[in-house]
């Protein structure tokens, strides 16, 4: 058995109560053991101040009835159904940890062979984690860190919709003009923007004129596409087999897409802006920026998860955290 995980266990003691927290939107399912055993069964509470004090009570009655000294809460890794909860928590003389979803997946397996998940054993599996000291800290970063990591969530949220708007834009493109992308092979270009903004049918390139689109391509690409490229859109949208039918709808749709691109674009460069600012608040991340590869999105990302580096001790325990699946 390594250190860390007898640590761990050292944690739990015969002056230790385990209470555990399965979250849900609208209520959230709890649960307390001894150290003899003895537990306070599962019992529902609401995600409002008055669920959260009801929650809090139950706590201190097991622990005064059973004279014990320490509580620690463990809960699964998860999303923001727990964190008003967490924060409640993490204002009170308590220990909060956190377990892998696999594993109590694989433990409810043992208990009756079957994974599904339902109120009464979900909480009661977290806490036999716990006691096997299968559970890693949890990170609740404050001030600057916690703005770091909220900015760092909505760039990532960001970059997805970006994703998925390009996605649908290059399926849209393909059914009004296969050959676009095959000529200009990436979308996310200025030329390749400016066109479909603009020019998006076979018929509109044509229009043009093969002179006024080689003129489009050098000054909007600034140099870089050379008058050939404009020559294969052209001869492409002459030879066209894109679709006719309810074309107008299409590039109306591709239009608006494009606009919901560029605002994207526009979105993730002023978190990135706010990221600098919050990181220059930060004496120490100048120091890692210095680093070879380190950029602004990944600092901020690596100091908003991990929270203030001057809370470690050790850089063992700054190494355990970056292990972590954070709350």
């Amino acid at each position: 058995m390594n250190d860390k995980l007898c640590k761990r266990r050292q944690i739990i003691n015969k002056k230790t109560l385990l209470v555990t927290v399965d979250f849900g939107k609208v209520k959230n399912s709890g649960y307390c053991r001894c150290p003899d055993g003895t537990e306070l069964p599962c019992f529902e509470f609401h995600n409002h101040d008055q669920g959260f004090k009801k929650f809090w009570s139950r706590i201190i009655w097991m622990k005064q009835k059973h004279n014990l000294t320490e509580v620690v809460i463990g809960f699964e890794s998860t999303g923001p159904y727990g964190e008003p909860l967490i924060q409640f928590l993490h204002k009170r003389e308590v220990r909060l940890v956190q377990v892998n979803p696999a594993h109590t997946k694989k433990i409810k397996e043992v208990y009756d062979n079957s994974p599904n998940k339902t109120d009464d054993k979900d909480p009661k599996v977290i806490a036999d984690l716990l006691e096997l000291g299968r559970f890693l800290s949890v990170v609740i970063p404050e001030g600057t860190a916690a703005e770091l990591r909220r900015l760092s969530h909505a760039r990532e949220r960001a970059t997805e919709r970006r994703k998925a708007l390009y996605n649908q834009l290059h399926d849209l493109v393909f059914l009004i003009f296969p050959e676009f992308q095959q000529v200009m092979r990436n979308l996310h270009s200025k030329t390749a923007h400016y066109l479909l903004k603009n020019y998006s049918t076979p018929g509109e390139i044509l229009c043009l004129g093969m002179d006024k689109l080689g003129e489009i391509f050098h000054k909007v690409s600034r140099g870089k596409l050379r008058k050939e490229r404009a020559e294969s859109l052209y001869v492409g949208a002459k030879d066209s087999v894109g679709l006719r039918e309810a074309l107008s709808s299409m590039v109306f749709e591709i239009r608006e897409i494009l606009h919901l691109i560029d605002y994207c674009n526009k979105f993730i460069k002023e978190i990135e802006a706010k990221l600098n600012d919050f990181l220059a608040e930060i004496p120490y991340s100048r120091c890692i920026l210095s680093i070879k590869g380190f950029g602004v999105v990944t600092v901020a990302g690596l100091i908003g998860e991990v929270g203030d580096f001057n809370n470690f001790k050790t850089i063992d325990g700054l190494f355990e955290i970056c292990r972590v699946e954070f709350v």
